[in-house]
């Protein structure tokens, strides 16, 4: 730790968290806040799309017609947990991309390898979650694909900052379906407040207090499984019956 009286300390990120903040009032002196532009805002070089759906069944349709219509590579997708990451890139690998899948259960040299692999051109879409959103910088990403829902605003502003950097435009497409209006205001005006066009009615939406923001945040809505392996379903609907009755 160094004790220099003229130590000069910054931190910088596309977002600032109420945790983030309480951190630097205890422990930085003399703090000042520089916020440019809109807080916790996109950029306006990424041309952002909210996509109705539907269904889970829904997303994977409208993900082959993205494909169909031709993929402009390298393709971030997001996905809320490890196991609809690896239920999608089994979905996706028979179908003539180069696509791979990045979680916590894979090793450590598995996902250098990935990262790289994607970085070189080899990987045109990269399946991930959570994990990918922060902290790995890639050059170049022409779009992103919020295959679930963001569980925030924050979330949000992150995952499409794959994309639109160092002065290059992108483009981030957002599925959605009736069980994720809960967080749609938000990401709503987030794309209203960086130029693009939504519907009124997202924007009059049920605005959320905190307590329910962060409850939602923690808490993923329960999705049908991404796999049309019958095996696959069964056993997930085994699983599904299993803890229904476990609360009961």
């Amino acid at each position: 730790f160094c004790t220099n009286e003229k130590l000069k300390r910054a931190m910088f990120s596309a977002t600032n968290t109420p945790v983030v903040t309480k951190w630097c009032r205890h422990n930085l002196k003399g703090l000042i806040n520089v916020t440019i532009g809109h807080r916790n805002a996109a950029t306006e070089l990424v041309e952002q799309e909210l996509v109705f759906v539907g269904s889970e069944r829904g997303k994977l349709v409208a993900f082959r017609n993205i494909i169909t219509q031709g993929l402009s590579p390298p393709v971030l997708v997001f996905v809320q947990s490890k196991e609809r990451a690896q239920e999608l890139f089994n979905e996706l690998i028979y179908d003539g991309i180069n696509v791979d899948v990045i979680h916590a259960d894979r090793t450590q040299n598995q996902r250098d390898n990935v990262v790289r692999c994607f970085r070189e051109g080899k990987i045109w879409v990269l399946i991930c979650t959570e994990l990918m959103s922060r902290g790995i910088d890639f050059k170049g990403v022409n779009l992103v694909i919020n295959y679930d829902f963001p569980p925030s605003a924050i979330s949000y502003v992150h995952r499409i900052g794959r994309t639109g950097r160092a002065g290059h435009r992108g483009k981030a497409i957002t599925f959605f379906t009736e069980n994720d209006t809960a967080n749609l205001r938000s990401v709503a005006a987030i794309m209203r407040d960086s130029g693009c066009q939504v519907p009124e009615y997202m924007l009059a939406m049920k605005k959320h207090s905190k307590r329910e923001r962060k409850k939602m945040e923690r808490s993923a809505p329960k999705r049908a499984t991404i796999s049309t392996d019958p095996r696959l379903k069964r056993k997930r609907d085994q699983e599904d019956r299993k803890e229904r009755m476990e609360k009961k």
